[in-house]
């Protein structure tokens, strides 16, 4: 690998943290370029009726740690009376830190979720973006699942940070790694189409990387996790192509 490989993270920096610090670590520069930012509910009052209306039979999903911290905000542990259920360890550990304990499925993706959950006679509640992986709902449904949705937060694509950084990155080659849809329509509205084609796009489950072939027109790499072997191993196949 070359001395001074550099990757793109769109995620925000305390959910990149432990990634970038293992990537630094390694030797690898990485450019940080939030993608998407979340903004609370003006009327919460629909998300609130919801969730104090569960009750043992139901279930309460959460698909991010944005939306167990927008339901905390606006009940008491107390007011959730059905099981509640976390797409992974990290969603999880908020909920612990609400004071409620979650299931997690086998590996942390919606898809996963939707196959494993164990939902009882009412419904399964949802409390999530105004943007969200359908597979999950897709999931629970094809199971007999009565599936709600009710949006807890907003995500708005937009980019910040060090866009200068990004682009000499991206017109270079360097892989930019996306892990929602809403990112890539950050990154690709703050850089423009033809620069982020320029990149090596990286996209964390396939949802996702059919977003990045939407907005991009282009194809992408999926990754099933994302972690630092993962890249690094994008950074060594950037290398391997530039000596083809």
């Amino acid at each position: 690998m070359r001395s001074d490989p550099t990757v793109v993270l769109t995620r925000a920096p305390e959910d990149n943290a432990p990634l970038a610090a293992e990537l630094r670590a390694g030797g690898v520069t990485v450019i940080e370029l939030p993608a998407m930012t979340i903004e609370p509910l003006a009327d919460d009052g629909p998300l609130v009726a919801a969730i104090r209306a569960l009750g043992p039979d139901d279930r309460l999903v959460f698909t991010s740690r944005a939306g167990v911290d927008a339901v905390r905000r606006a009940v008491a542990p107390a007011e959730v009376h059905a099981p509640v259920a976390a797409v992974g360890r990290a969603t999880a550990a908020r909920c612990a830190e609400w004071g409620i304990d979650a299931w997690i499925p086998s590996e942390p993706s919606g898809r996963a979720l939707g196959r494993e959950l164990r939902f009882g006679s009412g419904i399964v509640l949802l409390a999530r973006a105004n943007r969200s992986d359908p597979a999950v709902v897709s999931e629970l449904v094809d199971r007999g699942a009565r599936v709600r949705e009710v949006v807890a937060y907003h995500v708005v694509p937009r980019a910040t940070g060090d866009i200068a950084a990004a682009r000499r990155a991206a017109l270079a080659g360097a892989p930019f790694v996306f892990a929602s849809p809403a990112a890539v329509d950050g990154v690709a509205s703050a850089l423009g189409i033809a620069t982020l084609r320029r990149a090596r796009l990286v996209a964390v489950g396939a949802t996702t990387a059919r977003a990045v072939a939407r907005v991009v027109g282009a194809d992408a790499r999926i990754l099933q996790t994302l972690g630092a072997g993962a890249i690094v191993g994008e950074l060594d196949e950037v290398v391997a192509d530039a000596h083809r």
